[in-house]
């Protein structure tokens, strides 16, 4: 393995799977790669950060809960002054009762890989809470936008790092603007900290890790991927999905630096064995092992798994097709391409990885993911789709990747309805309104008022 599978199979000066041509295809580590990142990055993070939707539901508290780890060691959050949400149950619900503490019942993860950024932000003044322990709501949002929208564009730039790795800088470029605008990046992780935000940053740390080994003449490096698929665990209960798919990858592909991969994998799940037995006084969290309805916040819902596979692909408001068409696109290329497509044992792990975080999604009762925009569980294998992405431009012939080939031309205009329909999510706080107009899930499957048309439903 790792015999650089991508090696240049020049045709007339035209590198066959890049489509960069001469000294292009032997100089992307040069600065040019450097300024592109930059400019990236600059770009998304202000994007991102201008963008005026902030979406803090599942994840408040969690800010204060790395506030309390800095401060008390401990996540335990009976050391501050909370508000009374008594009469707004929605905001209190991230919070439960368990081994005698107080506790953000969401996967804490985040909570600690975040804890330096808000130990920054307290050296500036905002903290979550004040020198009395008094929660402070508005620093708790401030830290919360601020820190998605460095990830998120970080996500973006290391989508164009991984696919500068295979393609020209002109098709990393597109790919990396369209995975951070055409996608959920936009629409859910960069408009606050969900658990997804921190997940694709670390996926696509993997992706990157994975390709590099095959791309070029390297090895694998064990440490650092186990390590970044540990802690998309540990920030997400779906990044389960992530670690059997590499784990096997890493076996099947890679297996002599597979002793390594599994001994550090072993030695980060047993520190979160031991934190959550400290702290929640079981051996993995409640969250980990719940079916979503024994929650303490959860509203029991009837499970539905043939309206789940529905409404996860096609529904009007969490379709993954209709908010994200440009899914579809990738998907048909990797099949249209299949037979030249490679390495065919990095798309295949890709692929399975993806259709495996889908079901995983139909069989939970609550599919819909509660109050957001569209398809946010589905944010889960952006990582993998952008993957896919890079390996079927890459199979693509050079001379069918011009914009007057019909395939691309498809390509562009789904292109440009993803980012059209994910700045809407964005832009409009009509869209997080909209969650609460009608009763779940029967809202999410009404054509007659899609999410994404919320802005000019005139408050119907």
């Amino acid at each position: 393995m790792g015999k650089a599978l991508f090696a240049s199979e020049q045709i007339g000066g035209v590198d066959t799977v890049t489509g960069a041509c001469g000294p292009e295809a032997e100089h992307r580590g040069s600065g040019t790669l450097v300024v592109f990142s930059a400019l990236i990055w600059a770009g998304m993070f202000m994007l991102f950060l201008s963008s005026p939707v902030v979406q803090v539901n599942d994840s408040l508290y969690s800010m204060l809960t790395a506030e309390s780890l800095i401060r008390n060691h401990s996540p335990d959050l009976t050391h501050y002054v909370l508000p009374d949400w008594s009469e707004f149950r929605h905001r209190g619900y991230p919070l439960a009762r368990t081994n005698g503490r107080l506790l953000y019942g969401f996967a804490q993860g985040s909570s600690v890989l975040s804890a330096p950024f808000v130990a920054l932000m307290a050296a500036f003044g905002v903290s979550p809470a004040g020198r009395d322990g008094t929660f402070n709501l508005r620093a708790e949002l401030t830290i919360q936008k601020d820190l998605a929208a460095l990830l998120s564009a970080s996500t973006v730039t290391m989508f164009f790092l991984t696919a500068s790795l295979v393609l020209s800088p002109g098709w990393s470029v597109l790919i990396a603007l369209g995975a951070g605008l055409g996608t959920q990046v936009w629409s859910t992780a960069s408009r606050g900290m969900w658990q997804h935000t921190w997940e694709i940053m670390l996926g696509a740390g993997v992706a990157y890790s994975l390709l590099t080994a095959e791309a070029r003449t390297a090895r694998l490096r064990p440490v650092l991927l186990a390590t970044l698929v540990s802690w998309m665990f540990f920030v997400r209960p779906t990044g389960a999905v992530t670690v059997i798919c590499v784990s096997a990858y890493v076996w099947i592909m890679w297996r002599s630096s597979f002793v390594s991969y599994a001994v550090v994998g072993a030695g980060w799940l047993a520190a979160f064995i031991a934190y959550s037995l400290a702290f929640f006084g079981t051996l993995i969290p409640f969250y980990y092992f719940s079916s979503g309805q024994d929650l303490p916040w959860a509203t029991p819902v009837k499970f539905q798994p043939a309206i789940a596979l529905y409404g996860t692909l096609v529904s009007p408001s969490r379709g993954l097709f209709i908010y994200c068409p440009i899914v579809a696109w990738v998907l048909f290329v990797v099949v249209r391409f299949w037979r030249v497509l490679k390495p065919k044992g990095l798309g295949a792990m890709a692929l399975l990885a993806s259709m495996g975080i889908w079901l995983v999604i139909v069989v939970h009762a609550d599919w819909w993911g509660g109050a957001c925009y569209g398809p946010r569980y589905m944010s889960d294998a952006l990582p993998w789709i952008v993957l896919l992405a890079i390996l079927a431009i890459a199979g693509i012939p050079p001379q069918r990747r011009s914009i007057r080939s019909p395939l691309i031309a498809a390509g562009a205009l789904l292109l440009a309805v993803s980012i059209a329909m994910n700045a809407v999510g964005a832009w409009s706080w009509e869209t997080m309104a909209w969650n609460f107009k009608g009763p779940s899930p029967d809202i999410m499957l009404d054509w007659s008022r899609p999410q994404f048309l919320a802005p000019w439903l005139d408050g119907k």
